[in-house]
């Protein structure tokens, strides 16, 4: 089993790699989970995270049906990976709210278009759907990340969302016996 973590993100879609930290892959076995908790899996593709995104997220946030329906295209995904980039070229935060809005006021003259920009980037806070997010249930692989010329390809693994309203503990995922924990050790020095 590869446990390069850095391998694993380039094949995960996670643009935001830090080699200085250290990783720890979690298994866990979805058959030993409590039927009790409030679960939810699918497969993310654009219109199963807009029908999730329409139970979860408010129109007090802004999550309107026909908000939810321009972000989660194609084509907006790859405006929004631009301007992301863009700003991440900043050096600021990209998990910062508040700066990533400011960065839009200054950046975007078109209203709409900044309050879109702006839902895109909570659903990506909310949900993990960054601007590697495929939309037809595979991850894009970062392709700045120095194994995506080894992957020689440009999705990685297939992907399942899952959303636990109150999600069990480490610790408690392994007092069931469901959760693995494998210790992420890089190959590339």
């Amino acid at each position: 089993m590869d446990t390069d973590p850095e391998l694993l993100a380039a094949l995960f879609g996670i643009d935001n790699y830090d080699p200085s930290q250290s990783f720890t892959l979690a298994v866990i076995d979805m058959q030993k989970m409590p039927p009790k908790a409030e679960r939810s899996s699918f497969i993310p593709t654009y219109d199963n995270m807009r029908r999730f995104a329409e139970q979860e997220l408010t129109e007090k946030e802004g999550f309107t049906k026909p908000c939810l329906a321009a972000i989660l295209t194609p084509e907006f995904s790859e405006g929004y990976a631009g301007f992301m980039a863009a700003y991440a070229g900043t050096g600021k935060n990209v998990h910062n709210r508040d700066a990533v809005e400011e960065y839009a006021l200054e950046t975007i003259p078109d209203p709409e278009l900044r309050t879109l920009n702006r839902a895109r980037h909570v659903m990506q806070g909310e949900f993990g759907a960054n601007p590697l997010f495929a939309g037809d249930g595979m991850t894009k692989v970062d392709q700045n990340n120095r194994y995506a010329k080894d992957i020689g390809q440009n999705s990685g693994v297939v992907e399942t969302f899952t959303f636990e309203r109150d999600p069990l503990t480490i610790d408690e995922l392994q007092t069931l016996g469901a959760v693995t924990l494998i210790p992420a050790i890089p190959l590339k020095a």
